[in-house]
């Protein structure tokens, strides 16, 4: 039963063959009539079809694969021993079957086979719906690399997005701003209170609200002070520096900001809302400096240019997408930077 499901795979991709290459498609696509219509063409099916799966995974690792920058010998080869799943991807680094030892060149060799691997799967064809799985080996020397052992069948393809085909943008590079909703308060006039003459005002006169010192803080007070993103960012990471958990240093003032906050308050002798005006925030800047600018000079991380998070000292993130995981792989292994 699998046997002929395979073979409907093999002669759809036949088929848009004809369209492209009317002469070869032809010609296969009378050769798969004839296995499915004669019994004793089997085997010749079965080389058939493992012959066109083996050009399918040729081809598209040719596309990623670079030759190394190191001087390749004529005694450079190096044999790698590959796994993809039903999916057509990867889910381990290949297996290095040959050398036991490598030379300079053979380090390159792997290197690049290894980069090819990673960036050509998963492998899939028939337009996104079939994916190559099964086993092979990868030979790789000056000549480039070659296909050996291939032991692959064509499938329905069940592959999802991987972390690797979403764009991740740093938290420095998106900001997303949530500003809660106004607070309004009523206030009672005195009833035997007269109304002052109105005054006209210029119109280029700004009215502002002035605040009796000691009043807490309130919802329209911070927000005359237009706290951006990353000053609420910088807050945040202020009132951590002074041990103060903010539950996040998003640029977003939610629950545990606001608690932060009113510990900070409470904790320094400072009327008590959770919110901030500008006097306490210079207090808390002037309270937080010398750690502030102790973790503003500290070595920071950085993305390469693969997109993958590095310490400062160069080590690979893990955690974040497989391929990053995989490049820290490589890299433990000491083939990769």
């Amino acid at each position: 039963m699998f046997r002929w499901w395979a073979i409907k795979g093999i002669t759809q991709i036949m088929i848009l063959d004809i369209f492209r290459k009317p002469a070869t498609g032809l010609l296969g696509a009378l050769a798969m009539v004839a296995v499915l219509l004669i019994p004793n063409v089997g085997a010749a099916q079965s080389r058939a079809q493992k012959s066109i799966i083996t050009q399918l995974l040729w081809q598209s690792l040719l596309r990623c694969y670079v030759d190394p920058s190191e001087r390749i010998s004529g005694d450079d080869e190096v044999v790698l021993r590959v796994e993809l799943n039903t999916n057509g991807d990867i889910s381990n680094l290949p297996d290095l079957m040959s050398p036991a030892t490598l030379s300079k060149g053979e380090r390159g060799l792997l290197r690049e086979g290894t980069v090819a691997i990673i960036d050509c799967t998963p492998i899939i064809s028939g337009g996104g719906e079939k994916s190559i799985y099964g086993r092979f080996d990868m030979v790789i020397n000056r000549d480039g690399l070659t296909l050996t052992n291939v032991d692959a069948y064509v499938g329905k393809s069940n592959a999802l997005p991987t972390l690797d085909s979403l764009e991740i943008a740093t938290p420095d590079s998106v900001l997303v701003e949530i500003t809660e909703p106004e607070e309004t308060a009523s206030v009672e006039e005195p009833d035997d209170v007269e109304e002052p003459m109105e005054a006209e005002e210029p119109a280029d006169v700004v009215t502002t609200v002035e605040i009796a010192e000691g009043d807490p803080p309130t919802h329209a007070s911070e927000k005359e002070l237009e706290l951006t993103g990353s000053d609420r960012r910088e807050i945040q990471r202020r009132l951590v520096l002074l041990d103060y958990h903010t539950n996040g240093i998003d640029g977003v003032f939610g629950d545990g900001s606001r608690a932060a906050i009113g510990e900070w308050q409470k904790d320094n002798d400072q009327p008590i809302s959770g919110y901030l005006d500008l006097n306490q925030l210079v207090f808390l800047r002037e309270m937080s400096q010398g750690k502030y600018e102790t973790w503003q000079a500290r070595p920071k991380r950085y993305t390469d240019n693969k997109g993958c998070l590095r310490e400062p000292n160069g080590k690979i993130v893990q955690g974040r997408t497989f391929k990053c995981d995989i490049s820290a792989a490589g890299q433990s292994l000491g083939i990769s930077k």
